[in-house]
């Protein structure tokens, strides 16, 4: 009963807010269309590629002399890192449906492994949103400095126990079935834009608030980074609030992390958690910065 009254209540605000909910719609369709399909999903048919041909396996055995405990989790980082939202979440995802690592472990580097990618970072939001109004080495260092600390402090306290991999000659990959895993994440990942973005939309508007702004702000990045752009803060603050965005990546974000995750036992809770820590590594970082 309190679900049917919520879902009326809610098919009412839709209703009364018509208008901004159609303007919602359309530019979460935009973005979804014009920037998140052209920027993920080449990473996404390679990742479900590497995952469904045993790639990663073969890549670490080449290199698991090197580090032979952590070779997992290095990759889960690096590439991670490099390819962007929700690319971290599915490739821990593949890690742990393929057992290289254990679920627990999993949950403990999903935030290490999801960032922004260096492309949406440097070409958004340091060209367009800070108008490159600092050094671009401070910028990254704010963003990539907590992970990097973080990560030594989390492999030597989490020690996990590793699975043998299923062989690769059981797996046989179709060519069919990676292009419809790979649009089913897309179309996941859009309804999560095209929701926020209805939600940001009715907000928005009618929010008189600057601090209730702020924490609008932090539902969706890009959304997000021209709002805080906007509001009339000291310098500083506005500064540190967009490297801290920029690093937190927003519960959209969040949202599409967790519609990749098909282990059991995937913990988002345990991943905004820890983004939250992360983040504010970030903004204390460009505090201390920009007051030195």
């Amino acid at each position: 009963m309190k679900q049917f009254v919520l879902m009326l209540l809610l098919l009412f605000c839709l209703l009364i807010f018509h208008r901004e909910t159609i303007d919602g719609v359309q530019n979460g369709l935009l973005l979804w269309y014009q920037t998140l399909i052209p920027s993920l999903l080449p990473f996404i048919l390679v990742t479900n590629a590497l995952s469904e041909t045993n790639a990663y396996q073969a890549a670490a055995s080449c290199f698991q002399k090197y580090c032979p405990h952590r070779i997992y989790e290095i990759m889960a980082v690096l590439m991670g890192n490099l390819c962007g939202y929700p690319i971290g979440g599915k490739i821990i995802s593949d890690f742990v449906n393929n057992r290289y690592i254990d679920p627990i472990h999993g949950n403990w580097l999903l935030a290490l492994s999801s960032q922004s990618s260096p492309m949406f970072l440097i070409g958004y939001v340091y060209i367009h949103i800070l108008n490159e109004s600092i050094p671009l080495p401070i910028f990254l260092l704010s963003i990539y400095l907590p992970v990097l600390i973080y990560y030594p402090f989390f492999a030597s306290y989490h020690r996990q126990k590793y699975y043998t991999a299923a062989p690769s000659a059981t797996n046989h990959p179709c060519i069919s079935d990676t292009f419809l895993h790979s649009v089913q994440i897309m179309v996941s990942i859009g309804i999560y834009v095209i929701i926020f973005s209805v939600f940001l939309g009715i907000l928005l508007p009618i929010c008189k608030i600057q601090t209730f702004k702020i924490f609008l702000s932090f539902m969706e990045i890009t959304t997000g980074l021209k709002l805080l752009n906007s509001l009339e803060l000291s310098q500083s603050l506005q500064l540190s609030l967009i490297c801290a965005l920029s690093a937190f990546g927003g519960f959209c974000s969040a949202f599409q992390i967790k519609g990749v995750l098909d282990y059991p036992g995937a913990s988002i809770k345990k991943y905004l958690l820890d983004k939250l820590f992360l983040s504010a590594g970030t903004f204390f970082i460009m505090e201390i910065y920009l007051h030195i």
